[in-house]
């Protein structure tokens, strides 16, 4: 059978008009193939079997969303670039296709007070592309994956990629600058994985000997945040596209002890907001203190 999509127009359809169908959303027996059999197309290749989602469509573990990432992949590794980069075939996937895997890993869909909101993040493009479940699967593996020939690729990195959420949700694959070039992505994994290496080294040692430097003994997520802001800085200077995973790595490395400033964020505004509402009460204050004073002068 071969490979099917939406057309354009319908998937741009289904976007505009998603408040009004969430009806058909919360459905679980509405049929969205049957609604849209005047507006799919086929492609020149055959639908690959991608089954072996659904062993995974259940759990909410990061690690079991690379699992099935991978599946996808490597069904659509051949992908053209222009075909990976149509909406209207992944919308195809999510709605057809792999509809249950869908229902099953986002399950809220299946109750009738589903909000819009968590359609649009999931289904569509609320959150930006890594967000959208399916598309930002496929290009996780994508920019992680290191081809090796012949159709074998080494997901050591897209391992990694997918065992920690928060770099892949609100870190490295929140970036799109970084997310379009596959050697900066690998470049910062590596670079993480080496530094996570250091700290578990550390672990295992006696107090007495000494210990690896790493930029993570502490706030990981936001010293991860600090490397991403640092690479965006750097973009603003070089031409990123020219940096190979080497060049990145090293980059990071060069400004690890930059990195290793990065304190609590959190007790910081606290501290911060604390020493702001003294200040608003100390002049508040001295504005009271400065109006009973004329007070009792007008009295004299």
């Amino acid at each position: 059978m071969k490979q099917k999509i939406f057309t354009k127009k319908y998937y741009e359809e289904l976007e505009a008009k998603l408040g009004e169908n969430m009806p058909k959303y919360t459905d679980p027996n509405f049929s969205w193939e049957e609604e849209a059999k005047d507006n799919i197309i086929e492609l020149d290749f055959e639908a690959p079997d991608l089954s072996g989602m659904l062993d995974y469509a259940d759990s909410h573990e990061a690690k079991d969303d690379g699992k099935a990432a991978k599946i996808l992949f490597l069904a659509y590794h051949n992908l053209t670039p222009l075909q990976a980069a149509q909406r209207q075939f992944w919308q195809y996937l999510s709605h057809i296709t792999l509809y249950e895997y869908m229902r099953r890993r986002w399950p809220t869909i299946n109750e009738a007070n589903c909000p819009e909101s968590y359609v649009k993040e999931h289904w569509f493009y609320g959150s930006g592309l890594i967000r959208n479940c399916l598309e930002g699967m496929y290009w996780s593996v994508k920019c992680s994956a290191i081809d090796k020939g012949n159709g074998e690729y080494d997901f050591t990195y897209t391992d990694f990629f997918f065992s920690i959420q928060k770099i892949r949700d609100r870190g490295i694959g929140a970036a799109t600058f970084i997310m379009s070039n596959p050697a900066l992505v690998r470049g910062m994994l590596k670079f993480y994985m080496d530094e996570l290496k250091k700290q578990e080294n550390n672990k295992s040692k006696r107090d007495d000997e000494p210990k690896e430097d790493t930029v993570f003994d502490k706030f990981f997520e936001y010293r991860t945040d600090k490397c991403i802001q640092l690479v965006n800085k750097l973009g603003g200077v070089v031409d990123l596209s020219t940096y190979t995973e080497s060049d990145i790595y090293e980059f990071l490395d060069s400004n690890r002890e930059y990195i290793k400033s990065v304190g609590d964020r959190k007790k910081e505004k606290k501290e911060r907001e604390a020493a702001q509402n003294k200040e608003q009460k100390n002049a508040i204050n001295i504005g009271n203190h400065k109006q009973n004073r004329k007070h009792k002068k007008r009295k004299k």
